[in-house]
């Protein structure tokens, strides 16, 4: 469960404006202090259950920690923010992300690929990313809801060797709503949304 912790945050992302007001394309990520999301895990009675827990600054950049749960423990934090670029990962667990990783390109368009080279602390990595905006066939049916979503694509490649699949589908005003993890042709970790509820 710990590498889907760390891929769903690496990948998708999720966070919350700097400024008060939400620009462009960022409800497909609505964060506040409080709001939670719970993730039923495929083939495990666990739920995977993440919590914005507070603002803190890295640099000179508001940041929105998200803690990750299983079973009532802490299984990883994350420290995101929305930039002029878009969604954008700035630490993972307690190390920095260099350079920070943008995984939401904003504006929303219909399609768009983008890529980034980075490190977390001594591991270094590349990804890639294919984003397909409200295609007919991108629907998330998932135990809270069917949604028409934004679906990301995205290949890791860690510089020691091996490659990592992963597909996440965004819904406005809700958030992430699935994740599929791929190992080789087959899912390897399927996140379904349970329930989303607001805080602040």
């Amino acid at each position: 469960m710990r590498r889907s912790v760390i891929l769903l945050w690496l990948i998708c992302p999720f966070v919350a404006a700097a400024q008060e007001a939400a620009g462009p394309g960022e409800d497909f990520f609505p964060l506040a202090v409080g709001n939670t999301w719970t993730y039923r895990v495929l083939g495990q009675d666990d739920r995977f259950v993440v919590r914005v827990m507070r603002k803190e600054m890295i640099g000179e950049q508001t940041t929105f920690q998200l803690e990750g749960r299983v079973k009532d423990k802490v299984v990883a934090t994350e420290h995101l923010a929305f930039t002029k670029e878009g969604l954008t990962r700035f630490r993972a667990d307690k190390e920095d992300v260099v350079p920070p990783v943008n995984v939401l390109q904003l504006p929303i368009a219909r399609s768009r690929e983008w890529k980034a080279d980075f490190q977390v602390g001594e591991r270094k990595s590349s990804v890639k990313f294919k984003r397909d905006f409200f295609s007919p066939n991108v629907i998330a049916d998932v135990p809270y809801g069917r949604f028409r979503a934004i679906k990301i694509d995205a290949e890791i490649t860690p510089e020691s060797g091996g490659k990592t699949l992963t597909y996440i589908w965004y819904a406005e005003r809700v958030g992430v709503v699935k994740q599929t993890i791929m190992e080789g042709k087959r899912p390897l970790i399927v996140l379904e949304l349970e329930k989303f509820e607001k805080g602040e």
